[in-house]
């Protein structure tokens, strides 16, 4: 229970490693909001899990792509929980494009989703912490592709990276008013958005020849690395990026067997 009486916003929380974190964050004692865009049915089985862990929480629907939805999500929150003590800007969007055909509608969506709204999601919810003086926990969803480019995914390979200068910056900004400002950056974890094709086997064979522990990661294995820097153990952590990927991003030439 090493966040018993905190209170947290995971945005994009209803599947995935947001839904990881977010029930993850509840065992250890947290009240949690689930944010969802589109699917009411799988954020509200997010919430149910965490009800079963006797914690209070909601589900908020917003487009944290939009500005205007941040504010009335950031609002709801506080009304529904008080105030929030930690915040995880999870919500991503990927689209696998070559170069030639990335269209301005997909740069913006991809940017809007992945970038922009972890900055405003900060502002705003910075803003509230300083109000309600919380010495908060924001943890940024960042990405092994934010330090070594992949192929076919130059948007998203621009928004992780931007999202690593994001955690440095805000770090900065916010150390003054004692709240922290980390990120995680998964590598190849396997979820429902890509277990079909990592199902196909020379793809999984490709990977686990490159991958140093011979595994894609799974939600879990990002949940404690959450939870830590939400808690009290990482105090004295701010502008910090864990990477966890099996050792992916350590080997300058991955052997082939």
């Amino acid at each position: 229970m090493r966040l018993e009486g905190k209170r947290a916003l995971v945005t994009g929380s209803s599947r995935g490693i947001g839904k990881g974190i977010a029930i993850g964050l509840a065992r250890e004692g947290c009240d949690v909001v689930i944010n969802y865009k589109q699917s009411r049915d799988a954020a509200e089985a997010t919430a149910s899990e965490i009800e079963k862990l006797g914690r209070n929480t909601a589900v908020i629907q917003a487009d944290v792509s939009k500005i205007r939805d941040i504010g009335r999500l950031v609002h709801e929150v506080e009304a529904h929980l008080g105030g929030i003590d930690v915040l995880v800007n999870n919500a991503a969007v990927n689209f696998y494009e070559p170069w030639p055909e990335i269209s301005e509608e997909s740069w913006n969506r991809t940017m809007h989703t992945n970038l922009r709204s972890a900055f405003f999601c900060s502002q705003f919810t910075a803003l509230s912490m300083i109000k309600g003086n919380i010495a908060g926990s924001i943890i940024n969803l960042s990405s092994t592709n934010g330090t070594v480019a992949e192929l076919d995914v130059l948007v998203y390979n621009v928004s992780k990276g931007g999202m690593e200068m994001l955690t440095k910056s805000l770090a900065l900004e916010l150390a003054p008013e004692g709240i922290r400002v980390n990120a995680l950056a998964p590598g190849f974890i396997e979820t429902d958005a890509n277990r079909s094709f990592i199902a196909e086997p020379a793809f999984r064979e490709h990977y686990e020849q490159h991958i140093p522990l011979k595994r894609f990661g799974t939600v879990e294995d990002c949940v404690g690395a959450a939870v830590f820097l939400a808690s009290e153990e990482s105090s004295y952590m701010t502008g910090q990026s864990i990477i966890i990927d099996g050792g992916l991003v350590s080997e300058q030439c991955p052997r082939v067997e």
